[in-house]
């Protein structure tokens, strides 16, 4: 009897040590689960935070480009449409060479300008929005008097009188672009 009782013991010893053991194990297991998820959460957290500065940073190329082509576009319809205008004023030019510069030159401008409104609107906050609503409208009045004389030719106007109200429209046009400008300068872009 005294063997069994020493494999009991030797028995019961050996199940101490197991579940210290064991408890070790898990112990570990469990702390390096955890160093993993830790890990693996802040991997997560900023790869999204990277996400989103790569996303934010597309997004400020992308109406930087926008508003550089803005700019642009309105400084090229506004001298596109002083040469309309010019041109429409001219006693000695022919209704084709008005045509043809409204057709070549002030046309396209005109269509680019609008394109590029367009553009802007698309990318721009709610307060840009209203800025190139006041581009748009001045545009459009400077398109007016460039176009008022297309047609008709320069016979009976008061062309300094003409040539005064245009300077004072492309004046308020581009007033208009540069508040929108100085507004998109303080932006975060």
């Amino acid at each position: 009897m005294t063997q069994k009782k020493d494999k009991v013991d030797d028995g019961a010893n050996g199940r101490r040590r197991q579940p210290s053991t064991t408890t070790a194990a898990l112990a570990g297991a469990l702390i390096g689960a955890l160093a993993g998820l830790t890990g693996s959460t802040l991997a997560y957290f900023e790869a999204k935070d990277t996400r989103r500065e790569e996303a934010q940073a597309r997004r400020s190329d992308i109406r930087r480009a926008a508003y550089v082509e803005l700019a642009a576009t309105a400084n090229k319809y506004v001298q596109q449409a002083t040469q309309l205008l010019t041109v429409s004023l001219d006693p000695v030019k022919t209704p084709q060479e008005r045509r043809r510069q409204f057709e070549n030159g002030y046309a396209p401008a005109n269509t680019d300008l609008a394109r590029a409104v367009t553009t802007a609107r698309l990318v721009a906050p709610p307060e840009g929005r209203k800025d190139l609503a006041a581009i748009d409208t001045r545009s459009a009045r400077v398109g007016e008097l460039a176009t008022d004389w297309y047609g008709k030719g320069p016979e009976g106007v008061d062309v300094a009188k003409a040539d005064a109200e245009f300077a004072e429209a492309v004046r308020a046009q581009l007033a208009a672009l540069q508040s929108f400008m100085d507004r998109a300068a303080d932006e975060s872009l």
